[in-house]
């Protein structure tokens, strides 16, 4: 759901995006950190690094009628998807870069965006412009990954051996990110108050590893990587995190717990 260069999709690959990740992993984070902003009815959000919009049209109901919704994203295929799936909403697309929404001041309530902070280009001017566009008492929460998984060290292990450290590196990159107190702090010096970071956990639930992977990984800015691959290699590949997660299968799924950090700061 990124919002520089650092989370680009080839042609095709948001489609997959759409109909794997979304419902799997990112349908449900979205649940979780709308259930904790608690939107209200009437509210004007701005969904930020909206990706294909799964965050951005729950926002959408959760503010009814009475409110208003913008999804912005520069990934132009992403944003492409998000609006074919949001036709005859009143959600409004900016493509565009977070640090120049060209929004007026203090026009909206929330800003939200699910794991988009860890690819702003630059944080402090994302930040500033956010608290800009915010109302007096508005809000902002961003979800970011605590870490890696158990699925997705095994995935990053097995792309390394098969693939390369290289690819291994950017695909790893993703799950690299701010710890609780540098979350923190970097709120507190955007200027916003009462800042803090909600730990929230949710059991995942995918297919079993030769399913999901080529899935996962054709999903991926790394897809070019993963597709080049011979037939042969890409099962190798498989056939290690299948190992690797072996403990994790529950009734032909892939059952393994995943964290995100929520921070959260008031204008």
């Amino acid at each position: 759901m990124g919002n520089n260069t650092g989370f680009q999709l080839a042609r095709g690959v948001p489609e997959i995006y759409e109909k794997v990740l979304v419902p799997l992993w990112f349908g449900r984070w979205a649940k979780a950190l709308l259930e904790l902003v608690e939107i209200q009815p009437g509210e004007a959000v701005l969904d930020v690094a909206c990706g294909t919009g799964v965050t951005t049209r729950l926002a959408q109901e959760a503010v009814g009628d009475g409110g208003h919704v913008t999804g912005l994203d520069i990934n132009a295929p992403m944003l492409a998807i998000a609006r074919d799936l949001a036709q005859g909403s009143a959600i409004d697309w900016i493509e565009g870069d977070v640090a120049e929404t060209g929004l007026d001041s203090g026009t909206v309530d929330a800003v939200i965006s699910q794991h988009g902070y860890h690819y702003f280009p630059d944080k402090a001017r994302a930040l500033a412009e956010i608290h800009r566009v915010l109302a007096p008492g508005g809000r902002i929460a961003f979800s970011i990954w605590d870490g890696h998984s158990a699925y997705t060290s095994a995935l990053c292990a097995a792309v390394e051996k098969h693939i390369s450290p290289e690819i291994a590196d950017k695909q790893r990159s993703q799950r690299v990110t701010p710890n609780s107190e540098e979350l923190v702090l970097a709120l507190e010096n955007g200027g916003f108050g009462k800042a803090g970071v909600h730990k929230q956990t949710l059991d995942i639930r995918v297919p079993l590893a030769p399913v999901f992977v080529p899935l996962h990984l054709g999903s991926m800015p790394i897809a070019g990587a993963f597709n080049a691959l011979s037939e042969p290699e890409k099962d190798a590949l498989v056939g290690d995190v299948e190992d690797a997660l072996a403990e994790y299968v529950q009734d032909d799924e892939l059952v393994y717990p995943d964290t995100v950090n929520v921070a959260m700061g008031y204008k």
